[in-house]
């Protein structure tokens, strides 16, 4: 009996540190995991900002009375919450004055894109350009 208490106590003394050996090899692994959901989510979030502003721009735009400068207007105000690391570039087509002006039926299409930084620790850093687009009928 007092041997198999020995031999146990050997086998314990052998296992010591295993633990740490595997959290040590596993964390590395698990903190990219971890930071990279969390990166993913804030770009997934940047992207819907922009596809709402977009939308936003289109759904003023396809007014006959509202300019081009009052949709730049409208997507800016939408862009307020959006944290963008850069100035987001606005593009409505067609292009003119009213895009909708003359134009029953047709599509008034608002594009923005903008820079985002991503950032993932032990990854490294990239930039990349997120793009929003929304389209509305023009109205009568």
């Amino acid at each position: 009996m007092r041997r198999r208490k020995s031999n146990l106590c050997v086998l314990r003394r052998e296992e010591r540190g295993v633990a740490a050996i595997e959290f040590a090899l596993v964390a590395p692994v698990f903190i990219l995991l971890l930071f990279g959901i969390i990166t993913f989510s804030l770009v997934f979030n940047r992207q819907q900002g922009l596809h709402a502003a977009a939308r936003e721009g289109a759904r003023v735009g396809a007014l006959p009375q509202v300019t081009s400068a009052q949709i730049r207007a409208r997507v800016n105000d939408a862009l307020v919450g959006v944290p963008l690391d850069g100035s987001p570039a606005i593009s409505i087509l067609p292009s003119g004055a009213n895009p909708c002006r003359n134009r029953p039926g047709g599509d008034v299409i608002v594009t923005i894109n903008a820079p985002t930084a991503i950032e993932i620790p032990l990854w490294g850093n990239q930039t990349v350009t997120l793009t929003g687009r929304g389209t509305f009928r023009c109205e009568v």
